[in-house]
């Protein structure tokens, strides 16, 4: 009966071994995924805004709508930059769970409404270094039209997944979230402008 239970044991112990190698395999794959999409991105908007640069464009600062880029049949608000982290990655116009695979999404409001909120996943190259940010690091957000907006980080807190009142119109001019590994609270970090 005990040598039963042990060869159980031991086979139960093999598997969930073998199932957390899969896992991190999986996770490595998809961070390398990710890794490459967003160089690729950040090349064609960079281009892009450059572009835009050397055009007159008049921005209507009564419209809240912020212009967007599509590359490869998805639309883009601009990238951000987190120094201290050497993070620039593109932002999607919209997010949803597939779109968070391949790029940081804009989860809710603006630049233009001083309300902007950015989700990613918590890989390496998204915002999985959220555990190194500190109250006062810089971040910067690059629109389509090339206005850059300097944020400072305010407060880094975690927020339970169903504190979504706290993120949206919360007030703070720029919210960048996450998940924390094994997705069971969110690693929000709170901004205010520093200059526009």
């Amino acid at each position: 009966m005990r040598r039963k239970l042990a060869i159980t044991l031991m086979t139960v112990g093999v598997l969930l071994i073998g199932f957390a190698f899969g896992l991190l395999v999986y996770n490595n794959y998809e961070n390398k995924k990710a890794e490459e999409n967003s160089a690729l991105l950040m090349e064609s908007l960079r281009r892009s805004i450059a572009e835009n640069e050397l055009k007159e464009n008049v921005v209507d600062p009564f419209d809240a709508e912020m212009t967007t880029k599509e590359i490869n049949g998805y639309d883009y608000i601009g990238y951000v930059s987190i120094p201290s982290l050497n993070i620039d990655l593109p932002v999607m116009s919209e997010w949803d769970y597939g779109r968070l695979k391949i790029a940081p999404c804009r989860y809710y409001g603006s630049t233009k409404t001083d309300n902007l909120v950015i989700a990613a996943h918590n890989y390496r190259v998204h915002f999985g270094s959220f555990g190194r940010i500190k109250v006062g690091d810089a971040v910067i957000f690059t629109d389509m039209d090339s206005v850059k907006h300097r944020y400072k980080v305010d407060v880094v807190e975690q927020l339970m997944p169903t504190d979504v009142d706290k993120v949206k119109d919360s007030g703070d001019d720029l919210i960048l979230y996450t998940c924390t590994y094994g997705g069971a609270k969110r690693i929000t970090v709170r901004c205010s402008y520093v200059e526009k």
